[in-house]
């Protein structure tokens, strides 16, 4: 019985055949792997047949050739192969993939791995190369990529259209409320007129209906040119020292005239400053409590509260509104994003979309949820805080 090797470096022998010889035999036989053995100044010393298919040439041409006339000229020049074989050396394995040249020009994807061989001192005295061509896998990934990015980029393109549908939809539906009450109202006046039963009254009331429905038309318009301008980055920004307290006073003044001052109230009057364009960050103020006023019931208290956090600025806006799920809070910020039971609230679902990015714009940040207790929502609004004008 032929016993077994006491080392890695020990050879089994086999019946009329030296273990050092079968295994010699063995290495020159695989063609699927290029194995050969590389002097320590990167001579190449010994050549298998995987090496010869893989690489192009025969053991005659290549051996006492240097190795480096694998790699491209751009390698060379960088001075790659000495590299690898230093750090081959120097931790006693190294596998390196990248793109190596063939006799006739051609390139492959490699992988290589690069093994020192040391002698009894711990010197090398050899290194052993072996070098799998992976050209047809890396194709695949290639392949697999590209129809991956295709895909995504066929997605992104559904995508789009669902959205501009969406759009065209909701924006046609909302244009044709106050357009038709335009008409309507332009048309009964008109009848009045020719009938001479166009009293004081009702001239006044039918002009009511007009503004109305012309200021309807007119946020309609502005919030779509301000999205056309946010996406073309063509919006401007002026920025001057801001009291966000004066600001939200300011605002709930108008909303007094809209007869909803008795629900709002304003907690904290302290100065609370911030740098920024006023006309936008008021923009944004007037977003939020439209949104908190449209979504509460017709009494229900609606609460702005000024504070500080992570030096700057807090203006936290709670409602008594239908509140809000996890999903309709990751997407209350998108374009066209609504929140529950937005099919009764009249609006594009472009507020919250334009205020989130005027609020980047400023360096701050604008989140939603609902409120712990379950009754309505909260919307925080985060600035950095400035120095007092």
């Amino acid at each position: 019985m032929t016993e077994a090797p006491e080392s890695p470096g020990e050879f089994v022998d086999v019946p009329g055949v030296r273990g050092e010889v079968a295994f010699r035999l063995l290495v020159e036989a695989v063609e699927d792997y290029a194995i050969f053995l590389l002097a320590p100044d990167g001579r190449i010393l010994t050549w298998n047949l995987g090496a010869q298919r893989i690489k192009g040439y025969t053991a005659d041409e290549i051996i006492g050739q240097h190795f480096s006339r694998f790699y491209t000229p751009e390698e060379q020049e960088a001075g790659r192969p000495a590299t690898l074989l230093g750090w081959a050396a120097e931790y006693g394995r190294y596998e390196d993939e990248g793109w190596r040249v063939r006799k006739d020009g051609t390139r492959f994807w490699a992988d290589v791995i690069l093994t020192a061989l040391r002698d009894e001192s711990g010197e090398p005295y050899a290194f052993a190369k072996i070098t799998r061509d992976l050209t047809e896998r890396r194709a695949a990934e290639e392949r697999e990529r590209a129809l991956l990015v295709e895909r995504e980029a066929r997605s992104a393109a559904e995508e789009a259209l669902r959205t501009r549908d969406r759009f065209l939809s909701i924006a046609s539906h909302e244009l044709k409320t106050p357009a038709a009450s335009l008409s309507l109202t332009v048309a009964s006046l008109q009848r009045a007129s020719t009938s001479g039963r166009l009293d004081a009254d009702r001239l006044s009331s039918s002009l009511a209906r007009l503004a109305t429905a012309t200021d309807r038309l007119g946020i309609l318009v502005d919030e779509l040119l301000d999205v056309s301008r946010l996406t073309a980055g063509r919006m401007e920004f002026r920025s001057e020292p801001i009291d966000l307290a004066t600001l939200a006073r300011d605002v709930i003044d108008r909303f007094a005239a809209a007869d909803d001052a008795d629900r709002i109230r304003l907690v904290g009057t302290e100065p609370a400053w911030v740098e920024g364009d006023a006309s936008r960050l008021d923009q944004v103020v007037t977003n939020l409590l439209d949104n908190a006023v449209k979504y509460s019931d017709h009494d229900a208290p609606v609460e702005l509260e000024l504070g500080d956090a992570d030096g700057g600025v807090t203006l936290v806006v709670r409602d008594r509104g239908f509140g809000l799920d996890e999903e309709a809070s990751a997407r209350l910020f998108d374009a066209f994003g609504r929140g529950l039971n937005a099919e009764h609230i009249p609006g594009l679902g472009l507020g919250l979309f334009i205020s989130h990015q005027i609020v980047e714009r400023h360096g701050g940040r604008i989140a939603a949820r609902a409120r712990p207790d379950g009754r309505g929502s909260e919307f925080t609004l985060w600035l950095p805080a400035a120095r007092p004008a």
